[in-house]
């Protein structure tokens, strides 16, 4: 069995959610350097930030769209955060190639439906680094829906496992120490125990989010766990602190196991 580790790269620490169309360029660069720590194979997701949502919320596609013309839009704005991350990432020099889920997933009803995970395991066998990013995919019952980096990484696991590949870990990079309290305090540790009594704390972004923000996230991450994948959310904004998550140092976030 192969070691992988999934990390997904939040919208909100990679794009200036507040301001339409804005990549912080440079935060890129310093997540991508700190990548390079790894000792496992990477699996990368991003999120689409203030160029997917954006256009998400103006025409649709969580559940249907609003006209053909829209949606094209909306799925012309994942690609391009997506190519704006993968030229940072090959500058620093990461072997990176992009697998786009519309081409390998639809859905029905919001639930994944077929898929074609083969070249996610062809690229890992080569040795390069597959990304993934927030997309709209088609879905047979309401024409199409948004998948996030999160929901990607729940289809793909089974897959990874079946096809010998051990996920030791999935690393949230977004712009907090994990997730707060009522107190802005970080809460430590979350699991299917303690998770109904922390939830009335935890609210969606004050900005535009199709996937459901913070809520979505832990969520997510409780599946994950619920299949023995630990996740932990970790602050991006913290230099070097996704370097330590990849090797496991102490980090100030935030596990769900």
């Amino acid at each position: 069995m192969k070691d992988v580790i999934l990390v997904k790269l939040g919208g909100s620490i990679i794009t200036n959610k507040k301001i339409p169309y804005t990549a912080r360029k440079a935060v890129i660069a310093r997540l991508a350097n700190e990548l390079k720590a790894s000792k496992c194979l990477l699996v990368i997701a991003h999120g689409s930030g203030s160029f997917g949502h954006t256009s998400a919320v103006k025409f649709g596609g969580k559940k249907g769209y609003k006209n053909i013309k829209g949606i094209a839009k909306v799925a012309f704005d994942a690609i391009t955060i997506n190519q704006i991350v993968m030229e940072i990432l090959i500058k620093q020099g990461l072997p990176v190639v992009s697998l786009r889920p519309m081409s390998m997933m639809v859905a029905k009803s919001g639930k994944l439906n077929s898929q074609f995970f083969k070249p996610l395991q062809e690229v890992l066998k080569q040795g390069l680094i597959p990304v993934f990013f927030g997309d709209v995919i088609w879905d047979k019952n309401w024409k199409s829906t948004i998948y996030s980096g999160e929901t990607v990484f729940n289809n793909i696991t089974s897959f990874l496992r079946k096809n010998g590949f051990d996920i030791k870990r999935i690393i949230h990079v977004g712009e907090t120490n994990g997730v707060y309290d009522q107190n802005q305090k970080t809460i430590q540790l979350i699991n299917q125990k303690n998770w109904p009594d922390i939830k009335k704390y935890v609210f969606k972004l004050s900005v535009n989010d199709v996937t459901g923000g913070m809520m979505h996230k832990i969520e997510d991450s409780l599946i994950m766990a619920s299949k023995g994948v630990e996740s932990i959310l970790i602050n991006g904004k913290t230099k070097r602190e996704l370097a330590k998550a990849l090797l496991g140092k102490n980090v100030k976030g935030t596990l769900i196991k």
